[in-house]
């Protein structure tokens, strides 16, 4: 089961490090470096972002997995929060 208090601080932990860095998005690896340099969560020496990839897997297979963070290609790819969109932006029907 996985936490969500700490899951949220996790993600807000990535935010303020993406912004910071300027960057849009990040992978497993640079993610879970990053979360063990902020205390929050423990990287593994012989395989680097593996206990965020095991995080990331077992919210994925319970469908909870946030709209910011995909897996493609087996792949982990960590997006900005502020750069998806909350609703849509264009109304197909406002010219009807």
């Amino acid at each position: 089961m996985v936490d969500f208090k700490k899951f949220s601080a996790i993600l807000s932990c990535l935010d303020e490090y993406m912004l910071l860095k300027g960057k849009k998005e990040i992978n497993d690896m640079e993610a879970n470096r990053e979360l063990e340099r902020a205390g929050l969560l423990n990287d593994s020496q012989p395989n680097p972002g593996s206990p965020l990839r095991n995080l990331l897997t077992s919210l994925r297979d319970s469908n909870l997995l946030p709209q910011n963070i995909r897996q493609a290609y087996g792949a982990w790819k960590i997006m900005l929060s502020g750069t998806i969109a909350k609703i849509p932006t264009i109304d197909q029907f406002q010219y009807c």
